[in-house]
């Protein structure tokens, strides 16, 4: 071997060692970087997010209890039929009905309305349970209620005999300072301990919910409920959580992360996160090897890719020192070829993405095309307001107006999504619906929605039994006016009129129009209302109704909807239109838009 072979081994050795060097010790920083991140990660952002998806469906079960018992406590025939010491049984009758199919409905283990005049206790099934009594123990919950003189009050009880936790939810009827009962339901927390097994990370992790004592109430472990959550973290970790389990105001605590060994010496992960409808706190622990698990197989793959790697840049050191004259123009002509691949590339992305623009804006005028036009319903409609906001360009909400020889037809649709999808969805339902108006002899609402049913099905190929998954539907309130009087019929869509006097919901049949859950021959409900000087009317899809927002991030719901009724009825309804625009804005804040929103709301000429 020459002198100059010799000199030029030698300059490839040495570069071949400092890129070895460098390959090993980039790839030990990386790793420790990685490792420090994903556990960072996992305790700032991971943790939460379980614990917040968690927490989410308990507090979802738990608010919606609250607001069905509000709705219950706060029925004019209920506190009427209390304050008269249940004397007229017609309306016992109805209180009781009510009752019945608010547990029935909502798969709530029970529900119960106690008088204080007669110190009677009902329960679902309409039947009286027993008489409550001052001297029985068991019945302090019922004169503590009237004490506190507080609206609300929410009750979690452990059944040790059941092995199951009951949440009762407690509601003064009447005036809260002289109430006349309490009103509520008892719901059981036993399948959401059932659904905590799948959020379980490994076979060492566990979820709790806890009292701010510490004791277990619900865990994915049947033996553990009824413990204390000192038998399994250490007391260091315990006396950390005790400020947030003590703290009684959920909006104030906040969620604590811990790390600490546990009796194997293995590394723990511990995250206590509080709920927004209670003061209980929920735990969800995991060990740190099985969260970290793949950073092994990171390790490996990193070892094994340097080694082929470093024997990939020794070869291709070696093969370009010795046989390429020009490296550099080599590289400037393969930069080129990059260069010229990308910008072909960019080129048909952005054509794909105008080409898809094009057509969502050529469905938007397509969907508002088949919607009656602002002219059309000034015609019929002299007095209303009207907000439509799809969430995407087009959407799955729509409306809808038809005049007949006795008067008109008016509808506010919804049907299952938003986008594309649910912008074709509307336009079989506008076209079913025209098709009924047009041909049967039947117009009332009720009849309507029952041809509707029967229509999407055949349209949609829609059998019973079929694919639930698959089980897109409508939700739709329709109205016919003729004259001064109006009837209407609702598939899970309600009615609000409101006039000086009062507020008046009529709700809609809890069925969808062509669900696979509802029977082709289901038979709607119609109910009429005869029509005043001053009557204001609105229907909503539940887009409005659903959107989160506010200090707690929860959805607007229909009680908030019902105090903007109660306070802007009085205006006219142009103004009307921007104030519930403005009030939905607000309460959004940064917060997307998650659906469809359309809010009618109109007087009858």
């Amino acid at each position: 071997m020459s002198g100059k072979d010799q000199n030029l081994m030698k300059v490839i050795l040495i570069a071949s060692l400092i890129i070895v060097l460098s390959i090993v010790l980039a790839g030990t920083m990386v790793y420790i970087i990685a490792e420090k991140e994903v556990v960072n990660k996992l305790k700032s952002k991971d943790l939460v997010r379980i614990a917040e998806s968690i927490a989410s469906k308990i507090d979802g079960r738990l608010q919606r209890a609250q607001e069905s018992s509000l709705t219950m406590a706060m029925d004019p025939e209920l506190i009427e039929w209390l304050a008269s010491g249940e004397k007229d049984q017609i309306a016992g009758a109805h209180v009781l009905q009510k009752l019945d199919n608010l547990a029935k409905g909502f798969d709530y283990s029970n529900g119960f309305i106690a008088s204080r005049m007669t110190g009677s206790y009902w329960i679902e099934g309409k039947q009286m349970s027993k008489i409550l009594s001052q001297t029985n123990p068991a019945d302090k919950w019922f004169y503590d209620s009237f004490a506190s003189q507080k609206r609300m009050a929410l009750n979690i009880d452990y059944n040790d005999s059941r092995r199951d936790t009951f949440v009762f939810v407690n509601v003064l009827v009447g005036d809260v300072e002289s109430p006349v009962g309490v009103a509520g339901i008892g719901l059981s927390l036993k399948e959401l301990a059932n659904n905590f097994t799948n959020y379980k990370y490994g076979a060492n992790s566990n979820v709790w919910l806890v009292d701010k004592s510490g004791k277990i109430y619900l865990s994915d472990r049947v033996e553990d409920i009824g413990a204390m959550i000192s038998s399994f973290v250490p007391e260091e970790a315990f006396e950390q959580m005790l400020g947030q389990l003590n703290e009684t105001d959920s909006g104030l605590a906040k969620p604590v992360v811990l790390d600490y060994e546990d009796q194997e010496g293995k590394q723990m992960d511990l995250i206590s996160y509080p709920l927004k409808s209670t003061d209980w706190k929920l735990l969800f622990q995991m060990r740190r090897s099985e969260s970290v698990a793949f950073l092994d197989t990171i390790k490996l793959n990193t070892v094994v890719a340097s080694l082929v790697f470093i024997l990939a840049m020794i070869f291709m050191f070696f093969f370009v020192t010795r046989n390429l004259a020009n490296p550099y123009k080599r590289a400037v002509e393969l930069n080129k070829q990059l260069e010229q691949a990308v910008q072909e590339r960019t080129k048909l992305i952005s054509e794909q993405k105008q080409k898809l623009t094009d057509s969502i804006d050529y469905a938007k005028r397509i969907q508002e095309s088949i919607l009656p036009s602002r002219d059309k319903i000034e015609d019929l409609l002299p007095e209303h307001f009207l907000l439509w906001e799809p969430r995407d360009v087009v959407g799955g909400d729509f409306y809808w107006m038809k005049q007949t020889k006795d008067g008109y037809l008016l509808a506010v649709g919804d049907c299952t999504g938003h986008g594309v999808p649910g912008a074709f969805m509307t336009m079989v339902s506008i076209s079913i619906l025209n098709r009924i108006a047009e041909t049967d002899a039947l117009i009332d609402p009720a009849s309507i929605l029952q041809s509707m049913n029967r229509l999407v099905k055949e349209t949609l190929h829609r059998e019973q039994g079929g694919d639930l998954m698959l089980d897109d539907g409508l939700d739709i309130g329709l109205c016919f006016i003729g004259g001064s009087q109006l009837t209407f019929a609702g598939a899970k869509t309600s009615l609000f009129k409101k006039n000086d006097q009062e507020l008046l919901i009529i709700k809609g049949d809890r069925k969808s129009i062509g669900s696979i859950r509802t029977d082709n021959q289901f038979v709607f409900k119609n109910t009429e209302l005869m029509v005043s000087a001053g009557d204001s009317f609105y229907i909503t899809t539940d887009g409005y109704l659903d959107q989160n927002g506010g200090a707690k991030n929860v959805s607007f719901g229909r009680q908030k909807l019902i105090q903007l009724i109660e306070q802007f009825h009085v205006l006219p309804l142009e103004e009307q239109e921007a104030l519930f625009r403005r009030q939905l804005q607000e309460y959004m804040g940064e917060e997307p838009q998650r659906d469809d929103i359309t809010i009618l709301g109109f007087k009858v000429s």
